[in-house]
């Protein structure tokens, strides 16, 4: 089982969260359907290419990524909502916190 989980981790550029640091966290599969694969490829800003292929099982977004309107929970577990795409980057603003920020601005 600590095998598994030391081998999920997010895919998106420079997010580092991992089961095993992080197991509050949920980790999901890309989609098996192209069409949306590739959305989400898009949204990360990976190319599949031979240093970033995904892999059934071992190949996972972390819910950092997701905004709540992408979750239900009509069976009352929190699920990822089908068609629902990753849009929480660091390079478009989401991440940075008022800590994060005053500490960047104190180091300057």
């Amino acid at each position: 089982m600590a095998e598994a989980t030391s081998r999920c981790h997010c895919s998106v550029p420079r997010c580092s969260n991992n089961k095993q640091r992080q197991p509050y966290l949920s980790f999901h599969a890309f989609p098996s359907f192209e069409y949306d694969r590739n959305k989400w490829v898009l949204a990360i800003r990976r190319d599949q290419s031979p240093t970033f292929t995904i892999h059934r099982g071992s190949t996972f977004v972390c819910s950092r990524h997701f905004t709540d309107a992408n979750y239900t929970s009509a069976t009352g577990r929190k699920r990822l909502r089908k068609g629902a795409v990753p849009s929480r980057f660091l390079w478009n603003n989401w991440g940075e916190t008022s800590r994060e920020s005053s500490l960047c601005t104190k180091s300057l």
